[in-house]
């Protein structure tokens, strides 16, 4: 049993997003065979109430309020702040927003008194924190490569003056993500497509250490270990039922913070579900999730779909709706509504992108489409095949089951971190 010290830039619960369900997935797992502390953020005073909900999975919870919380006037300085260091330093705003004083003297009091052995950094743009960590080894839990989000975000873009901004963002951001995962022991990736990514990042990043001293290019060629740890999907989405009565219902689940999901809806809505309701206008198209309700609520709301917004039980939403559309154009990651919706056997419809990394077989565990005319035949091909609906939900449902189900996956997320912890005694080792 080891000592472990997660930190999350962001309170983890209710658990409506599926970045929070990994997070408590990953504390899960780690509390079944080591002592863990959870270092995380509050943004708002009342989220102190759901602290015992994270405490159950058998954690210690240490979550401080957010500095630009504590008042409107706080919030208004902070954000000024902010604003002009990141002109100045270059470093992105989200970077100085997440890794405040208050998380930084937190995690530098949490190394004195919890000694840990190791200590996990969520999300790249923590990378200010390492220096806080004055002992032990220390991870970068990488959700995603965040640079192809950018990369597949201007490439989608007819704009040439955004694709511009984008591909300008884009440079900037690549050098200081892989500047990032090379201040660590390890990086952690949710995909095997995303490890090879990162790894192949990283022997080019050392490649381009040629011109510096020996000193500094033997420092610099310490490569992390790269590890991959998969996702695993809560239990209850395998224990549900699909109802017995077939309708004609589309589902679109994501959170709107996110450009990429802003985007897929935009999609949907301009070019593919203007045709489905045409051929069958019976349909139903029905969109949930949090984070906005502007132009596109209003969109979606003309072309007549139904409007959840925040979901709080998916297990509810997914029996309101025969199939699940996503058709995201850009992204990256993996995409847990998707893993979520075939471990509750409901047909997808789904983009190569979206898909990307999960390795599933399009036609096999669901359907891959990649344009918006093969997105709308998929969506009409399968609501009007109740038969192949069906085999879809039944195979997708077995294949998450054997890839993804929590006691299959735990012992093979276990071992990811048990390497790193391994990495301090093979340095031992090596200094003897």
């Amino acid at each position: 049993m080891a000592r472990i010290l997660v930190v999350k830039p962001l309170f983890p619960y209710p658990p409506h997003q599926g970045t929070r369900r990994v997070s408590l997935g990953l504390l899960g797992d780690l509390a079944a065979a080591h002592e863990v502390v959870y270092l995380c953020q509050r943004e708002q005073r009342d989220e102190e109430r759901w602290i015992p909900e994270i405490e159950r999975l058998g954690v210690r919870v240490v979550a401080p309020l957010m500095p630009n919380h504590l008042s409107p006037a706080h919030k208004a300085a902070y954000k000024a702040k902010n604003r002009l260091l990141s002109q100045l330093t270059g470093t992105p705003e989200l970077a100085l927003y997440w890794s405040n004083a208050v998380l930084r003297g937190s995690l530098a009091r949490l190394g004195r008194e919890f000694r840990p052995a190791l200590t996990i950094i969520e999300n790249w743009e923590l990378y200010r924190l390492r220096r806080s960590i004055g002992r032990g080894l220390a991870a970068l839990l990488a959700h995603d490569a965040a640079f192809q989000i950018l990369a597949r975000a201007a490439a989608a873009d007819s704009d040439e003056r955004s694709k511009a901004r984008r591909l300008q963002r884009l440079a900037r951001e690549k050098r200081l993500e892989v500047a990032a995962w090379r201040l660590y022991d390890a990086v952690l990736t949710l995909t095997e497509s995303d490890r090879e990514t990162v790894l192949e990042e990283l022997r080019e990043a050392a490649r381009d250490d040629r011109g510096l001293s020996a000193g500094a290019r033997a420092h610099a060629a310490a490569l992390p270990l790269v590890q991959h740890l998969p996702v695993p999907v809560a239990e209850e989405f395998f224990a549900f039922e699909r109802p017995a009565a077939a309708r004609w219902r589309i589902g679109f689940l994501g959170t709107f913070r996110a450009d990429f999901n802003r985007d897929a809806l935009g999609y949907l809505l301009r070019e593919i579900w203007p045709a489905v309701h045409q051929a069958l206008p019976q349909a139903e198209l029905i969109v949930a999730g949090n984070g906005y309700a502007g132009e596109l609520r209003a969109q979606a709301e003309a072309a007549g779909a139904r409007w959840l917004g925040f979901v709080a039980d998916l297990r509810r939403f997914y029996e309101r709706i025969d199939l699940l559309a996503v058709p995201l154009r850009f992204g990256g990651g993996v995409r847990i509504r998707i893993l979520e919706a075939l471990a509750a056997g409901v047909p997808v419809v789904a983009t190569p992108i979206a898909a990307a990394g999960l390795g599933v077989s399009g036609g096999r565990q669901l359907l891959l489409a990649a344009g918006a005319g093969e997105l709308v035949q998929a969506t009409i091909g399968l609501l009007k095949d109740q038969e192949l609906a069906a085999e879809l939900g039944r195979a997708g449902r077995a294949w998450c089951a054997e890839h993804h189900g929590v006691q299959i996956l735990r012992p093979r997320r276990l071992a990811a971190i048990q390497a790193i912890l391994d990495l301090a005694g093979r340095a031992a080792d090596r200094s003897r």
